[in-house]
């Protein structure tokens, strides 16, 4: 069931721009501001506190070490912002001719990467914080797939081809969950995975919420959205 949730939104995407042809720009910067606020929502209310209950006898050593990855986690986001153009978070360039293998090799590295703290619900160290995982990673390739798609066919691709690339972007949250709930040493370090894709998420969100529009001015739309996904985000956690 969890495969098919983590496909849902991509498909979701699909029917949006071949349904409602709602793969301009505009459009994904409100998107993007819901999905940032959301996972900076869940983040720093469950997310982020939860990582940090630790177990007894871990001392202060291993909270740096989580600090650590989750810094790591940082900028092996921004390190991918230069190969994806940063459309994990609403930079949907137009590619000017240019084949666009960078940017789907970009977004494949952080879908795996981000899934493989989901492992299953009994290797993770808190099975709340990987639903809630689960969901953030659902909520936020909705966009993306919305991006992605959008700017295949922008390029030129056909529909058919468009879709077969976001077919491989689809894979390769599967497959990271797969992989993280199969192999004994992945399966042994839920949280410290965690902690990487943490920093991965703050990366995207405050990246989100923090670019401003022209002239430093965010327009109302995109204050709705983001009122709308901090309070979604908040309800999700008290709900959990």
């Amino acid at each position: 069931m969890d495969y098919l949730i983590l496909l849902s939104s991509i498909l979701l995407g699909v029917v949006t721009v071949f349904a409602f042809k709602l793969h301009e720009p505009q459009h994904v910067k409100l998107f993007n501001a819901f999905t940032g606020a959301f996972l900076l929502s869940l983040t720093l209310l469950h997310l982020l506190p939860e990582l940090f209950h630790l177990p007894e006898g871990s001392g202060e050593h291993y909270a740096m070490l989580l600090g650590a990855l989750m810094l790591g986690g940082f900028f092996v986001q921004l390190a991918l912002d230069f190969i994806s153009m940063g459309i994990e978070h609403g930079h949907a360039h137009h590619l000017h001719g240019h084949a666009p293998y960078g940017v789907v090799a970009g977004l494949c590295v952080h879908a795996f990467v981000e899934a493989m703290a989901l492992g299953d619900g009994d290797s993770t160290h808190d099975p709340a914080s990987r639903h809630l995982l689960l969901l953030s990673i659902v909520v936020h390739n909705y966009p993306v797939s919305i991006a992605l798609l959008g700017m295949l066919l922008h390029w030129g691709m056909t529909r058919g081809k468009a879709i077969g690339v976001l077919g491989l972007f689809a894979a390769m949250a599967p497959l990271g969950m797969f992989l993280s709930s199969s192999v004994p040493f992945l399966m042994e370090h839920s949280r410290e995975l965690m902690a990487v894709v943490i920093g991965i998420f703050m990366h995207i969100a405050t990246t989100i919420l923090f670019e401003s529009g022209d002239v430093h001015r965010i327009r109302i739309g995109k204050v709705l959205a983001i009122v709308l996904g901090t309070a979604l985000g908040v309800a999700a956690v008290l709900l959990e």
